[in-house]
């Protein structure tokens, strides 16, 4: 690990070689995180540009909903090549950006999807079901979200893998030349195909409403702004959704008896889904220092990045008793699974919806599944962490 690339204001004795997207040899992405713990609470590394590192619920909460100290610029590390209009806009603009599109995820629109979802996963189901089998993350977790999300976004359904691969590139690549492509593919996929179409011929859907917005005080968006809000739309909600599918799918599969509450009792399917997505949070977000300014007793600097990863917050034993243990009835199981403070997850209802709606319906139609013998589970962090690989096995009927 080189030193010259630390700061002088960084003390030596915070400095850790840790790379956030790189396990090491660990199998589980949450005891990578979970070592974090066993570090300083604030710490630098001198990876991905260089930047801090938080672990705590506390520090985290403190960082993602204070916006005077830390702003959204740089809301992922490696930076982005492009700047992503909503995600990292602060103060006003954001609102603004924010105001377009409440609409399509406020619970009114999002009712109307719930039955899209139902039919979407027993439509999936139905393809694989009596097999006895599935590759859960290829044939379930990639497409159902998707298909959803290019419905919500009037996008051709042919152009799904297409769009997929974009999207892991963005959210789980280490390596930022990989990202830049990946960003200029979905640029000009969206300069070329989408945005004059809507231009020509604005429809009720989320890209001709970005396109005849007005934004602070009445301009319209730039070229630049309505790419990078696309891309932003495309590569969030093509892959968390998705990504937390996978986990919670793998836990219940790995668990008979949590399995088996739900199974008896789908009542328990909403708090249960609470206490999932706070074990297994997947956003590994970012947030850069305004001002200069001290911090538990850490200097920062004005332009330094900080890392939050809400993969350790979830499992904080400062916060959570017994924090990797699933447990359905816990008191207090809030995480911070869709962030927080004004740049909190828009999406989230929806994203709520489709788990709800995928665990009835899965554990209705395949409510015993284990993992396929001798086969092992694939999981990798990034941006957002996912699972790569999750073969099932089931009793076919």
């Amino acid at each position: 690990m080189s030193m010259a690339s630390v700061p002088e204001h960084v003390p030596p004795e915070l400095v850790r070689d840790f790379n956030y997207v790189d396990m090491r040899g660990e199998v589980d992405v949450y005891e990578h995180f979970r070592k974090l713990h066993d570090e300083p609470d604030v710490f630098y590394t001198p990876h991905h540009g260089g930047h801090w590192v938080v672990s705590r619920y506390e520090d985290i909460k403190h960082v993602l909903t204070n916006a005077e100290d830390f702003s959204n610029k740089h809301q992922s590390l490696p930076k982005n090549p492009i700047v992503l209009p909503l995600l990292e806009y602060d103060g006003e603009l954001h609102a603004d950006f924010r105001k377009v599109l409440a609409p399509f995820f406020a619970p009114k629109s999002i009712g109307a999807l719930e039955h899209i979802s139902r039919e979407l996963t027993n439509s999936l189901i139905d393809g694989f079901q009596a097999d006895g089998k599935c590759e859960f993350v290829h044939q379930f977790s990639q497409r159902m979200p998707i298909m959803i999300l290019m419905n919500l976004l009037a996008l051709p359904s042919e152009d799904t893998p297409y769009l997929l691969k974009i999207s892991e590139d963005i959210v789980r690549s280490g390596d930022p030349a990989l990202q830049d492509a990946a960003f200029q593919r979905v640029g000009a996929y969206l300069a070329e195909r989408v945005i004059p179409l809507r231009r020509a011929q604005p429809g009720s859907d989320i890209f001709s409403a970005i396109v005849q917005a007005k934004v602070e005080g009445g301009r319209l968006m730039s070229d630049f702004e309505v790419v990078g809000f696309g891309t932003l739309l495309i590569a969030a909600g093509l892959d968390t959704v998705a990504s937390m599918l996978g986990f919670v799918t793998k836990f219940l599969a790995e668990s008979p008896a949590h399995r088996r509450q739900l199974t008896a009792d789908p009542s328990l399917i909403n708090e249960a889904l609470e206490e999932l997505m706070r074990r297994f949070s997947i956003a590994n977000v970012s947030r850069v220092v305004i001002r200069d300014m001290e911090y538990k007793g850490v200097h920062f600097k004005a332009g330094d990045c900080i890392l939050t990863p809400t993969s350790a917050a979830g499992i904080d034993p400062r916060r959570y008793p017994d924090p990797l243990t699933v447990d359905f009835k816990r008191q207090d199981k809030k995480g911070m699974v869709f962030g927080g403070g004004a740049h909190q997850c828009i999406g989230a209802f929806l994203a709520r919806t489709e788990l709800r709606v995928f665990l009835h319906e899965w554990l209705r139609r395949i409510p015993e599944f284990s993992i396929a013998p001798g086969e092992t589970p694939v999981s990798v962090p990034g941006k957002a962490n996912g699972m790569r690989y999750l073969p099932l096995v089931w009793e076919a009927a």
